[in-house]
């Protein structure tokens, strides 16, 4: 049974668990131990799955940025 606690009443789902989730993923450095695993329904694995995707978009966008060149040779000061 799926043990994620419902946001719109507080209490424990209970569906039905379907999959083997990683609570830390392991593109974040989470390991197979069975102490990083948990069984969710399928709605809160999408939901996770979700979040998981957002966060891997958030790196690569903050990982292809580059800052304004700051050297402009035409904009030189003389000495």
């Amino acid at each position: 049974m799926c043990r994620h606690v419902r946001y719109d009443t507080g209490e424990i789902c209970a569906e039905p668990a379907r999959h083997c989730d990683h609570i830390v993923p392991a593109s974040e450095g989470g390991s197979d131990d069975p102490s990083n695993l948990r069984v969710p329904c399928d709605w809160h694995v999408l939901r996770k799955d979700a979040a998981d995707a957002d966060r891997a978009r958030q790196r690569t966008a903050a990982s292809r940025w580059k800052p304004a060149r700051t050297c402009r040779p035409h904009l030189r000061e003389v000495r």
